[in-house]
């Protein structure tokens, strides 16, 4: 991370530094362009001056060549006048041609000719009709005098006016070199302070990279894989010593050469190809592969010729999102593979014992419901005969009994029919255990119909009211089960009710997404929160023989039942007061869900 954000903050950099580097360059180029206008300026200024002077020396040595020629009639000093006289308009023209930018200067040169003109009219009219008279000369030096003041003031005025110009493209000249000066050490300042914040951030990175080398290699060598890198050519760069130990060769020895090469066993061709094709094949796509294994003899140690289980893995090394290379991890999993087959081999033996146990359990099972129903039928056969003869004793000796003998055959005839009764329901207890029963549709309404049918004695002598919601929704059950279960059900809400109470039972259904719900809700004695999951245990009973009497499996071949049917039951608290059954049982479309039938 370290060094990506480096390299986020010299590409700023560089571009801060591109951006002003091309500013300055601009500001040089511009600066070099307006000092070479001022160079051009300044020499242009100074040859106007140049030019100015010349047409005063002109008219100077115009003066002294007439007066030379006046003197002694020289005639190489009139030749030298006329060549004189003739180069000064050529030069005013020239000083014209030289400021035609510069209007002011063309207007004090047009006067500047037309003085120069006239002083060099009055020369050669001088030489052409030299004056007689004392007075004449005298005036004509006079006005010569003047114009040759005029001449030196209007020369002034032009010298004045490009020596001020002069002063100016000097002073931009300065300016210019100043601005390029600045320009120079600006872009010099930058490049120097770039090269010293890359030096520095290189030499960062570089011991960041150290650091990081070092302590990868330190991992690499310490971790308990073989770990082999290579380059794209395929070249060994780098082995730790489990990886000397697997491929049989030193770092040293292998380094530079190609990883199938020093892979190679010679023993076992299919995986020294496999190994190739699989970091060729990363380096190509950049895609890592994973828990390849391999079947190789060891290169090492003892049990070299023996063959080993290896899981090996490569993984590109990607710099800027294009492989340059791979790392090849390798384990020895043989011992791994080893218990594995040994743990299949023994869940193998496990599960045939279990399936032998299974099946010895299932004979076992089965003895025991046949002898259960032979004992039932064997208990209940002596029973009745024992209740027939208590009937038959007090049928007919009754005149001739004692009270005390007259109760206690009445208690032998209660017990028996008790006793039978439980025998009666731990059949029917042991029949749900077996889950023999077929399930299909159950219309809820019949079989509540059923029930109450079975229980008219019970209801006609305790006076019950039984009410039922129509209409009932159809299930997913076992009808004689479900008549089963609401005899019980309803048979209990008649049963336990306070003395002198007339029994109410309501039953209804509410349909859900996925369940119905079935309440059989009365007014009896109710039962206490904390009992409400123990009623539904064998033999399990709140009230005594005497008051409620009962075998105490009702409430447990509920239970059962609900549970085969892929239901179950619960008991609340009625609305009115008194207990309420409620039954959680399958609607139609839920087939298939399966039931409980442990």
């Amino acid at each position: 991370m370290p060094i990506r954000r480096t390299r986020i903050f010299i590409d700023y950099a560089t571009i801060a530094s591109i951006l002003v580097l091309v500013v300055m360059v601009a500001t040089l180029t511009s600066s070099i362009r307006h000092i070479w206008d001022s160079w051009r300026w300044v020499i242009h200024t100074r040859e106007v001056l140049e030019h100015v002077q010349m047409t005063i020396s002109f008219v100077h040595e115009a003066d002294f060549l007439q007066k030379s020629v006046l003197l002694d009639k020289n005639a190489e000093d009139r030749a030298a006048l006329d060549r004189t006289l003739h180069a000064i308009p050529q030069s005013v023209q020239k000083l014209q041609g030289l400021t035609r930018d510069n209007p002011r200067q063309q207007d004090a040169l047009q006067a500047y000719r037309q003085t120069l003109d006239r002083h060099t009219l009055a020369l050669q009219a001088a030489l052409a009709a030299p004056a007689d008279a004392g007075q004449q000369t005298l005036d004509e030096r006079r006005m010569a005098a003047a114009t040759r003041a005029t001449i030196l003031k209007q020369a002034g005025g032009l010298r004045a006016e490009e020596e001020r110009l002069l002063g100016v493209r000097e002073t931009q000249l300065r300016n210019d070199q100043i601005r390029v000066i600045v320009a120079v050490s600006v872009v010099a300042a930058l490049s120097i302070a770039l090269l010293v914040l890359v030096r520095w951030l290189a030499w960062r990175d570089a011991v960041i990279l150290i650091d990081e080398r070092a302590r990868l290699d330190a991992t690499l060598r310490s971790i308990g894989e073989a770990v082999v890198a290579v380059d794209l050519d395929g070249r060994v760069r780098f082995m730790n010593p489990v990886a000397e130990k697997f491929l049989g060769t030193s770092e040293a020895d292998a380094a530079g050469r190609l990883f199938e090469d020093v892979f190679r066993s010679g023993r076992n061709a299919a995986a020294d190809g496999q190994v190739g094709s699989i970091y060729r094949l990363v380096i190509s796509t950049g895609t890592p592969r994973f828990n390849v294994e391999l079947y190789a003899p060891s290169a090492a140690g003892a049990d070299a010729n023996a063959e080993h289980d290896w899981i090996a893995g490569c993984y590109p090394v990607l710099i800027d999102d294009r492989p340059r290379g791979a790392v090849i991890s390798a384990m020895d999993i043989t011992r791994l593979k080893d218990a594995q087959r040994k743990l299949n081999e023994a869940n193998q033996t496990l599960e045939q014992r279990v399936l032998e146990r299974t099946e010895a359990l299932a004979e076992t099972n089965l003895e025991l419901h046949a002898f259960a129903h032979t004992v039932a039928h064997d208990l209940r056969a002596p029973l009745r005969n024992i209740q027939g003869f208590a009937s038959a004793l007090l049928e007919d000796e009754t005149p001739r009994l004692s009270p005390t003998g007259r109760m206690f055959l009445q208690r032998i005839d209660g017990g028996v029919g008790r006793l039978d009764r439980l025998i009666s329901d731990l059949l029917d207890y042991s029949k749900l255990t077996r889950g023999d029963l077929p399930q299909g549709p159950v219309d809820l309404e019949r079989a509540v119909q059923l029930a109450l049918t079975d229980l008219e004695a019970q209801v006609g002598a305790s006076g019950a009211r039984v009410e039922v919601a129509s209409p009932l929704p159809a299930v997913l059950g076992n009808e004689a089960l479900l008549v089963q279960v609401f005899n019980n059900l309803i048979g209990n809400a008649i049963k336990f009710v306070a003395p002198g109470v007339t029994p109410r039972v309501l039953v209804r259904a509410h349909a859900s997404e996925d369940r119905i719900r079935v309440e059989v809700a009365d007014n009896g004695i109710g039962i206490a929160p904390a009992d409400r999951d123990r009623v539904f245990g064998v033999f399990e009973r709140l009230h005594g023989q005497e008051r409620y009497p009962g075998t105490g499996i009702g409430l447990a071949i509920v239970h059962k039942a609900a549970d085969w049917m892929g239901g179950s039951v619960h008991m609340e608290e009625a609305p009115g007061g008194g207990a309420m059954a409620v039954l959680s049982l399958r609607p139609l479309h839920g087939r298939q869900a399966a039931p409980n039938v442990s």
